[in-house]
Parts: C-alpha cells; structure tokens; sequence
C-alpha cells in the first residue's frame, strides 16, 4: 500500500507528459494568458481589465496570483504554448500529490492509499483540474493551510488561505466553510480552526473588498451555461461516500474534516457540473476512500486469499471502469437523455484518448503571425468568434474588442468592429456577408490563412489604453518574499 499512491503519480505524471501535444484543452488558459499579458503591460497588477473589451474595458475582478505567477514567468522568457501546455498537463498531478501528502501525514498510509484509488475514479474531476488551474491551484493552497491547522501553525495555514482568496473567488469559501464546520465538532481544533478564519478573512480584506464593490458589474451565467443541461454522476462513488460519511461521523474527531468538507461542498450547487464533478467531488473523493478503508477492515475477518481478491475486484474496478451516469438536454429540448458510460475512469479515459484537443497550430500560427506583421503592440484586434479572439489575442500579445467569459459586461458598450484596428473573419462565413462587413466598415484585406481572412480598419481612431498597475511587480515580489519567509520559518 505504501508505494502504489507514488506509482498512481508516477504513471499519471508520464501518461500527461505523452499528452503534452493535445494541450490545452480547454480555453481558460488563454484567458489567464492574456490577462498576464495584461500585466505586463501595466507593470504589475491591474484592477482593471483593459485588454478585454478594449479600449475601454471592464473591472478586473478576478483573483490575480494566478495571473502573477503566470507575468513573471513571461517575463523570465518562457513561452505562452509551452506554459499553457506544461500547467494544464502538470495541474492534477500536483494537486494529488498534495492531497496524497496531507492524507497520508494526518490520516495514515492506509487511507492515502485509498484516496490515491479513489482519486482515479473520475475523468470528469481529473479534466477540472487539468482546464481550471486556478481552481486546482486554490484547491492545493487549501489542502496546504489544513495541513498546517492540523500542526496548529495557524500563522502558516492563514498565509495559505490567503494565498487561496488570492487564487481564485469561490474555492477559499469552500475552505472556509469547512474549518468552521469542523471546528465546531473538534473542540481540539475549534481554537485554532477560528482563528485561521477570522484572520484570513481581515488579511483579504483588500481583494474581498474590490470584489464586493464590484458585484453589480457581474452577471450571474452559472445556470445559463450549457454545461447546467450535461451533468456526471459517479452513483458507485456517491453511494461509498455515503458508507464514508456514517463512518467518519463515528471515527475520531479529525475524520469530522470530511463531514466539513462535504456540508461546504453545497456552496457550488449553483453550478450543478462543478457541485457534481468539480470542486464539490472532493469530499466525495475522500468519503469514497474513507468507505473503503471501512470494506478493508472489515474484509479481516475474511480468509487472508480471499481478503485480496475482494479487494483486488474492488480496485480495479474503481481504477479501469467506474461507470458514470450522464444526464444531457439538448438546446432547445424539454427532454433529459440518460445514458450509462462504463469505461470512465481517469486511467482509463486517459487510455482511450478521451476528451478533445483544442490546439490547432495550423488555424491560429499563421494567422498570428498575418497580426503581428500588420499591426502594432497598442492595436486592438476582433475576432467574429469570441473563443478565437481570445486566442490568438494571447498568441499574439494584442488586446481584443471582444471577450470571453460575459459575466463581466464592459465599462462601455461600443460596436466592437468599430473599435478595432485588426479584423479577423473565420473563412467559413458567408461570402456576402464578408464582404458587406468590409464595404460597412471600408476594410482593407492585409492577409489570409487557411482558416481566417485578416483585415485592417482604417477607420477607427482607437487603441489599446494601458493603465498603469494598482501595485507594481517590484511591490509583488516583495510581499511574495515576505509570504514565502513566513512559509518557511520554522518557529511559525
């Protein structure tokens, strides 16, 4: 049991370095690219985001150390596509890594052991934390500051939770929810859970306060999003977590963590895909594992032959099948599909070449290099599909008149076309259309690819209106140091 969680790290760690080429996967890494960019630009971090929507912007209100960490490695020179593929190829095994570690110091080899397995068993989780680094990242930070309030090192375990409202806007709260649970079932921790949350809380006061000040500008999309209607339900998982959660109410007080855990875990219920297979799969990961160290035990009383074979069925079942329940509703359809995917294990989708590669070097490459040589570092580019302009805005390192994500509408509705000094339109658009837009707007064709033809307005008066950052990177990397001191103290 002792070695088979390092050969799980092992064999994932290698698997994700052959899928490097498939990287990304996803597109919110070209949005954490560009908004590092961003930073750049500014010269430290910018509370206002004026590389999206451009050029007039909208409040940044996304938590920046991700954004940071990414500045400065670009800064130090490394490239835009090898980041993104090494942090979306590297985030899941990190993030088992750590939640291995703390198991296995706080709870024992045994139950690590389990929780290595049990960490197989979705493909849906391990492709979260692989797409949503920040949340992954919040997601270790937070199994980091337990750990520290579990050796009572408070000071510790708040400059990580810190670290994590600094990460992302939800996962710190999950966290947070947690320690009070539990401190109120430990009265061992209750002191010490308290007061990690009460000074947490003051310590982010500054990027809390930003963010409830800026409320208004967001518009809640979690129940509009497609991905509300393709729902994953690990039943196998689901009913062991149930075992787990009887178990830990009747283990010793520290397994009452877990009960915390899975109580925090309803906050992200209004996105139902991250409550069933993202963030609030975590505790059900746990209470699996915890359900199975309970089946290990009881298997004692087995014959020793037996025991193994129980528990071999057990594993490899978890490991190579683990059957998903995927509820879908077409756009546009009152119906719920149903349908059983047997084969859906981590390992095993992983194997079979699950999920869809989102890099195409031959659709954006040359079009980035059409940008580069027709426009300047301060001109703004549009793209008709909102994906693509922000990817080939990071590629290319120029703003865009368009975004993303729309939770955050712009500062200023504008036409985005009019706005913009380079157009980019997907050669797959009707011809007349194309060619009304350019008569509209007196486009001038500058160079075509394969997939895009690029053009110039010469209409437009505007550019990219850089503002100049709330703190600089030398202020950053101070406070970075400081945290990092604090860290590493041994007296804290």
């Amino acid at each position: 049991m002792k070695h088979f969680p390092r050969i799980i790290i092992f064999v994932f760690a290698g698997l994700q370095l052959l899928r490097l080429p498939l990287f990304p996967q996803f597109m919110d890494i070209y949005y954490h690219l560009q908004s590092a960019w961003g930073f750049i630009q500014a010269g430290g971090y910018s509370n206002w985001d004026f590389w999206e929507y451009a050029p007039f912007g909208r409040p940044n209100i996304y938590p920046p150390l991700f954004h940071i960490l990414l500045a400065l490695l670009m800064k130090a020179g490394a490239g835009v596509v090898l980041l993104a593929k090494l942090l979306e190829g590297g985030s899941p095994v990190v993030f088992l890594v750590i939640l291995w570690n703390f198991i296995r110091k706080n709870y024992g080899e045994e139950l690590g052991f389990f929780v290595s397995v049990a960490f197989c068993s979705s493909f849906a989780f391990f492709t979260f934390l692989s797409n949503h680094i920040p949340a992954s990242l919040a997601l270790a930070l937070g199994f980091l500051a337990l750990g520290e309030l579990f050796k009572k090192r408070v000071l510790r375990a708040v400059v990580l939770l810190i670290l994590c409202f600094y990460t992302h806007a939800s996962v710190p709260w999950f966290f947070l929810l947690s320690c009070l649970i539990y401190g109120v079932m430990d009265k061992d921790h209750r002191r010490d859970a308290f007061r990690v949350i009460l000074y947490s809380l003051l310590l982010s006061l500054p990027i809390l306060t930003f963010e409830f000040l800026n409320l208004p500008f967001i518009k809640s999309v979690g129940n509009d999003f497609p991905v509300k209607f393709h729902l994953q339900v690990k039943v196998f998982d689901y009913i062991l977590a149930g075992f787990g959660l009887f178990l830990a109410a009747k283990m010793a007080p520290k397994y009452r963590l877990f009960i915390g855990l899975f109580l925090a875990g309803f906050i992200f219920l209004s996105y139902p895909f991250r409550f069933l297979s993202a963030e609030g799969y975590v505790p059900v990961l746990l209470l699996a594992a915890v359900a199975m160290q309970g089946a290990w035990e009881a298997f004692k009383t087995c014959i020793f032959k037996a025991k193994n074979i129980l528990a071999g069925i057990l594993i490899f079942f978890i490991l190579f099948v683990s059957p998903t329940l995927i509820l879908d509703k077409p756009a546009g359809s009152s119906r719920i599909n149903y349908k059983m995917e047997w084969m859906d294990s981590s390992l095993s989708g992983i194997l079979f070449g699950k999920g869809s590669s989102i890099w195409f070097p031959r659709m954006y490459l040359p079009a980035v290099d059409i940008i580069k040589k027709n426009s300047a570092k301060d001109d703004i580019i549009y793209s008709g599909i909102n994906f693509s302009g922000v990817v080939l805005g990071a590629l290319a390192q120029r703003a865009t008149s368009n975004a993303l994500f729309p939770e955050v509408p712009p500062a200023v509705q504008v036409d985005p076309l009019a706005v913009a000094n380079i157009i980019l339109l997907p050669k797959d658009l009707d011809g007349r259309f194309i060619k009304d837009i350019s008569l509209k707007y007196k486009l001038a064709l500058v160079g075509e690819s394969e997939y895009f033809s690029v053009f110039r307005n010469p209409l437009t008066a505007y550019s990219l209106k850089i503002r100049k950052a709330a703190f600089s990177f030398r202020e950053i990397v101070v406070v970075l140091f400081i945290l990092a001191a604090v860290l590493f103290w041994k007296k804290t």
